[in-house]
């Protein structure tokens, strides 16, 4: 089984993302200072234009909670996961590197995106960032494995930071969130064909990006699980091996 390309899509898709990248931040900005209220849609509406450009044939089930705030957890394949959940009205929470990233770490501030740096003395300073995002009404989007897999299992979430969601006023809900690719232009994905898109380990970044170009629509599927909350459980750990559980056991049943 080989991966399938289109070199002529590679054609189109570098000037493409080239012009998306360049106006949408344009147009946000600006936006911003006319102090127009729809420039917060502006980056759902980036999301939406990358998983065009890049083919990504996204398919939702389940139901997003809409009554923020929630913290959305989810398992995490590649940097491509934040478009197909750019369907999401959250901020995402990044490890601090992300910032430096050419292009998504760019626009990812302009999304008022947390980064967080990996660091065990900072837990405290993170839990009240958080907290006070979810306490204004602002939902979260955390990859709770805390790294990126090869997309066929699902690791142990870490619990530390579904800590932001004990607060009573207001309740948090918690939605787990599984996220799978599926297949490669109209092909059942093999390992060999899912590192195309799968991005963890040592892979670099430069080099992954440029080989999916050329590549034919990918499927991705996404599923909304129902929501928790952290005080129905006996502990922190149970709230979170229970998303974990439910996340792991819906992308076994998408891959198959």
């Amino acid at each position: 089984m080989q991966v399938r390309r289109n070199y002529l899509l590679a054609v189109w898709r570098v000037p493409a993302l080239l012009i998306w990248i360049t106006i949408m931040p344009l147009l946000f900005f600006a936006g911003r200072a006319c102090r127009w209220n729809g420039h917060t849609e502006m980056p759902h509406y980036f999301h939406r234009g990358m998983c065009f450009i890049l083919g990504l044939s996204v398919t939702y089930s389940g139901n997003i909670c809409t009554q923020a705030p929630v913290l959305f957890v989810s398992n995490h394949i590649s940097y491509l996961d934040i478009f197909p959940l750019g369907k999401i009205r959250g901020y995402f929470i990044a490890k601090s590197e992300v910032a430096n990233w050419p292009v998504l770490g760019t626009y990812a501030q302009f999304q008022n995106t947390l980064f967080f740096e990996r660091k065990t003395g900072r837990a405290r300073h993170q839990l009240d960032h958080m907290q006070q995002y979810l306490r204004c009404g602002k939902s979260l989007i955390l990859f709770a494995e805390g790294t990126s897999t090869e997309g066929t299992h699902v690791e142990a979430f870490k619990s530390s930071l579904f800590e932001s969601a004990a607060i009573d006023d207001p309740r948090v809900s918690i939605q787990p969130v599984t996220i799978a690719y599926i297949s490669q232009g109209g092909q059942r994905m093999n390992q060999a064909i899912r590192d195309y898109y799968a991005w963890y380990g040592t892979m670099p970044f430069g080099s992954h990006a440029a080989a999916l170009l050329p590549l034919k629509n990918v499927e991705i599927k996404v599923h909304f699980h129902p929501v928790c909350y952290l005080q129905d459980f006996d502990s922190r750990k149970a709230c979170t091996d229970h998303c974990q559980a439910m996340v792991a056991e819906k992308l076994q049943e998408f891959i198959g």
